[in-house]
């Protein structure tokens, strides 16, 4: 064992060592940090716009809705409600509140409540109204973010020394 001068020396050096390493870039490259935050912001950048240029609307039946207006009456005749899909989580929830520990109460519940998750997601619709252009634009700086973002990652290319004149 060292002295205790020795053994700070010792510690400091162990600390200067870590801070090297964890300072030294993204993906262990020297200055890699800078090019991968302005590839993240031009990435971002990008993706903000192009989800903002995207509205979302809803749809008149969902799946389990239309299946229920068109394909379950052969002559095509709509019903006149679509609560009939509250039914399974309807009667799960009196079930569970007779005995929560009954299995089939909560299989009922959960049915239902999937049902419902389906019947809302299944209505969802995307529409996306913006110029081409606008969009090149959009995938373009989402496409140069990723890009920069991989390149920080890379060892700098040594510069090829030039024969002096």
């Amino acid at each position: 064992m060292g002295s205790p001068r020795q053994e700070l020396e010792h510690g400091i050096e162990d600390v200067r060592q870590m801070h090297e390493e964890l300072a030294a870039g993204a993906g262990g490259t020297p200055g890699g940090t800078r090019l991968f935050f302005i590839g993240l912001v031009l990435a971002a950048a990008g993706l903000y716009f192009f989800l903002d240029s995207v509205r979302v609307v809803t749809l008149p039946a969902g799946m389990l809705s239309g299946f229920l207006n068109h394909g379950m009456f052969h002559n095509g005749a709509p019903t006149t409600s679509t609560g009939i899909l509250f039914a399974p989580i309807f009667l799960g929830l009196i079930t569970l509140f007779y005995d929560a520990r009954l299995k089939s109460g909560w299989a009922l519940f959960y049915v239902g409540l999937s049902v419902i998750v389906i019947e809302i997601l299944s209505r969802i619709q995307f529409m996306m109204n913006t110029k081409t252009s606008h969009l090149l634009l959009m995938l373009g700086m989402i496409a140069a973010g990723i890009g920069l973002m991989l390149r920080s990652f890379r060892e700098p290319a040594a510069k090829p020394e030039r024969p002096e004149a």
